[in-house]
């Protein structure tokens, strides 16, 4: 399956990473509060967090020359609210590195999408730069989810909780400390499938408002028309990777959506 191989990978870049850059070397500005993915979605109707990957399992490469930082100023440029980047190596050719370059470039909340399953994970995020960290709920215990949320709450960092079906989110009502700086992500891609349902976010968004915390469409959105549903159904925002990656012009497909959204 796609997500073992994806995480048995994972453990031992972590375990190299750890040896080459300790946690005991990261100068964490713990005290510095977040550019807020939260305060975006209370000062707007609904938000685009756009994404900026080198490529997917199930996209391939989408760009040979990649430079997230560019790519991330053209969403700006478009009005995104937030970059999402994703650093995960093996599977999708993504780096450290690349969040610090984004970071670097923008103004904008920055969220650092990847598979965390260690602590280190979270102080590498915020040592470089992270506004925002992915915790993708199916591959972490209660304990691990408990400790991990409030560690990045620690740091000043929000959370944004990746979902996939209803047992999830009921496991989530059940065990999430404290909402404040939590995001529900609803992921409608199969990570070992690679499959896409549209129907899943529509069908698990009633359920994900009931723990009152802002919610997140992820994958396969590329359609005004579903933005728009997804904020008469009571989405905050979603996130966009693929879409706009395959375009020349990736800022111009953010502002040509935003604009055709027309809310309703």
């Amino acid at each position: 399956m796609l997500l073992n191989r994806i995480l048995e990978n994972k453990k031992i870049s972590i375990n190299k990473k750890k040896q080459i850059l300790p946690v005991s070397c990261l100068k964490i500005p713990s005290a510095e509060k977040p550019n807020s993915i939260i305060k975006k979605i209370s000062h707007q109707k609904f938000i685009i967090i756009a994404e900026t990957k080198k490529a997917s399992p199930s996209g391939g490469v989408f760009r040979k020359k990649y430079n997230p930082a560019r790519i991330a100023t053209s969403y700006v440029s478009g009005g995104a609210s937030a970059v999402s980047v994703l650093t995960e190596e093996a599977f999708f050719l993504g780096s450290i590195e690349d969040l610090r370059k984004v970071k670097n470039a923008v103004d904008i909340p920055v969220l650092n999408k990847d598979f965390i399953i260690d602590e280190y994970q979270i102080y590498l995020a915020k040592y470089f730069g992270a506004d925002c960290v992915l915790l993708i709920l199916r591959i972490l215990s209660d304990s691990q989810f408990l400790h991990m949320f409030e560690l990045a709450r620690s740091l000043n960092l929000e959370v944004l909780i990746e979902v996939h079906n209803k047992k999830e989110i009921q496991r989530l009502s059940n065990i999430l400390p404290d909402s404040r700086g939590a995001l529900i992500g609803i992921n409608s891609r199969d990570i070992d499938t690679l499959s896409i349902s549209h129907e899943t976010i529509f069908n698990l968004l009633s359920s994900a408002k009931n723990i009152k915390i802002p919610v997140i469409a992820e994958s396969g959105v590329k359609d005004a028309n579903i933005l728009r549903q997804l904020y008469q159904s009571g989405a905050s925002g979603a996130l966009i990777g693929e879409y706009f990656l395959r375009s020349k012009s990736p800022g111009e497909l953010v502002k040509k959506l935003l604009k055709e959204m027309n809310y309703g």
